[in-house]
């Protein structure tokens, strides 16, 4: 069992009510077209910062997890979402699927604009239904842990 520290669990709280807000955009960018986000520098920007949030959020809160777990945060945000995965925190395929995920911040900084879109396509595709199983497992982490 994870026993979360008083301010591990407000820091969880604070990263995954962060989450849930992010997450509800999703649906705003799902008609998106490559033409638009070429052309739409406000929309491009807003997506880009919303799958930012989310994957920083939620490699927050995997860190933190892992701390209490007594488990080593790894290097990466990839190694990290993984690590969750072999905890057995998280099904391994939510987790290998969110380490795919964490590819897009440095995407986002160093690839083109095609390549980003097609990198963020799919994220719009998958996110929705494996951003909220991570968000369901963390609150019912919280639920089930009690604070120190």
């Amino acid at each position: 069992m994870v026993q979360l520290t008083p301010e591990q669990f407000e820091t969880i709280q604070r990263r995954l009510d962060i989450l849930r807000v992010e997450a509800g955009d999703i649906p705003r960018f799902a008609t998106m077209t490559q033409a638009e986000y070429v052309t739409n520098r406000d929309r491009r920007g807003s997506l880009e910062r919303m799958v930012e949030n989310i994957l920083n959020a939620a490699t927050d809160i995997s860190k933190v997890v892992l701390t209490a777990m007594d488990l080593p945060a790894p290097d990466s945000y990839r190694q990290t979402m993984l690590q969750l995965g072999m905890s057995g925190l998280l099904p391994s395929a939510t987790a290998a699927k969110l380490a795919e995920m964490t590819r897009l911040r440095n995407i986002l900084a160093h690839e083109y604009l095609d390549i980003r879109w097609e990198s963020l396509r799919a994220f719009l595709q998958e996110a929705p239904s494996v951003v909220n199983e991570f968000i369901q497992i963390i609150e019912h982490l919280l639920t089930i842990n009690t604070v120190s």
